[in-house]
């Protein structure tokens, strides 16, 4: 069973053990524990990986601001709100 707890607080780590497992000041550190030992292990910040297909839609996203082809979002609010209300008037 693995329990994850999340808090931030300040380790002392001294700086031989430092140097001899590439832990750096600001990692993030996993600590388990079994049979009267705590092991201490330093895993890597969680990062998403975006999508060839995410990056072209952003690129296009970019290119089309900077053509001035873009909404604001008070447009856009404005927009959902009129085609909210036209939904309610159904013709019968």
């Amino acid at each position: 069973m693995t329990l994850v707890l999340i808090f931030y607080t300040e380790l002392l780590v001294p700086p031989s053990v430092r140097r001899q497992t590439g832990i750096k000041p600001g990692d993030q550190l996993e600590f388990k524990a079994s049979r009267g030992a705590i092991t201490i292990k330093a895993v890597p910040p969680r990062t998403c990986k975006t999508t060839k297909a995410e990056l072209a839609a952003i690129r296009e996203g970019e290119a089309e601001i900077a053509r001035g082809e873009y909404v604001t979002l008070v447009e856009l609010l404005h927009g959902l709100d009129q085609s909210s209300s036209q939904e309610r008037h159904k013709n019968s």
